[in-house]
């Protein structure tokens, strides 16, 4: 996954902070019990956010202990317990992370992905045999989009569209939602959500990709060549940011219409604050060569 979907931290409350963090850490944790030390290191906020959103659909309980950490040794933390949510969240973590790093050496020949595809190969089969769909639902949309990128698609809305209907499989587990309209609303929610963060992904990475002469939807559909990339990124702006801020208002409206049982205050933080300042941080940032 990408790691964009974060809360606004300053305009939480500490203990709102604190419970988000829990979440962090229980799926850390989740993860080191199903799957062993090393997928820990592929944590990704994205799955972060998934296990927390379920988990506020479909429980109004937070069972919470404190315990240790490695990387901590001399705090307690506050630790979600974990349960089928938090395991569905650690399968979706392993299976995107794998993927990921297959796909960054196949597409990229980033040759630093070369030893972390044999270390998360054990992983990702028990994941596999976990949530069979989901994975089943990551490979073949993940295959659509590799063969979009491979044929240059110049499309922007195109080239989304698997990773966007990949998202709304994933937000959307029939193990946990039978009721029709509310897996419709789901399937919406995270439909825009991964169409957002296919594109912001590309925004932000126009710059290293035509440097290396990587794949970029953007840069496929507008780049005449004869521009310098910072300028290119000035005239792109503004039908970039409709797109995103057009998948933000269809995820909003989505969300509103959702019954959230416990954790409105964070998932209202990360939803209207979290990827909305992202948003316009990565549409401001300046291009650095």
């Amino acid at each position: 996954m990408f790691g964009y979907i974060t809360p606004d931290k300053p305009e939480l409350k500490i203990k709102e902070y604190q419970l988000f963090k829990g979440y962090y850490c229980g799926l850390c944790k989740s993860i080191s019990k199903h799957y062993g030390q090393i997928p820990r290191f592929a944590l990704s906020y994205d799955c972060v956010f998934l296990g927390l959103f379920l988990s506020s659909l479909l429980s109004k309980d937070i069972d919470v202990y404190t315990t240790g950490c490695i990387t901590k040794p001399f705090r307690k933390l506050a630790v979600l317990k974990d349960d089928p949510i938090l395991e569905y969240a650690a399968c979706a973590n392993v299976i995107f992370a794998y993927y990921k790093v297959r796909d960054d050496f196949r597409d990229d020949k980033d040759f630093k992905a070369i030893p972390a595809i044999p270390l998360l190969y054990p992983a990702y089969l028990k994941a596999k045999k976990k949530a069979p769909d989901l994975e089943a639902y990551t490979r073949f949309y993940l295959a659509e989009l590799g063969t979009l990128e491979a044929g240059g698609c110049n499309s922007v809305d195109e080239a989304s569209q698997p990773f966007a209907r990949l998202l709304a499989k994933a937000v959307s587990p029939k193990v946990f939602f039978n009721e029709a309209k509310t897996r419709a609303t789901l399937e919406k929610l995270g439909y825009n959500t991964g169409k957002w963060l296919y594109t912001i992904d590309a925004l932000d990475d126009i710059a290293s990709d035509r440097k290396n002469k990587n794949y970029n939807p953007i840069i496929e559909q507008y780049y005449n060549g004869s521009d310098s990339i910072e300028s290119f990124k000035e005239q792109v702006k503004e039908d970039i940011g409709f797109v995103l801020r057009h998948s933000l208002k269809k995820i909003w409206e989505a969300y509103e219409s959702l019954d959230i049982k416990c954790n409105r205050a964070i998932l209202d933080n990360i939803i209207y604050g979290g990827i909305y300042k992202k948003t316009h941080e990565i549409l401001d940032k300046e291009i650095v060569i």
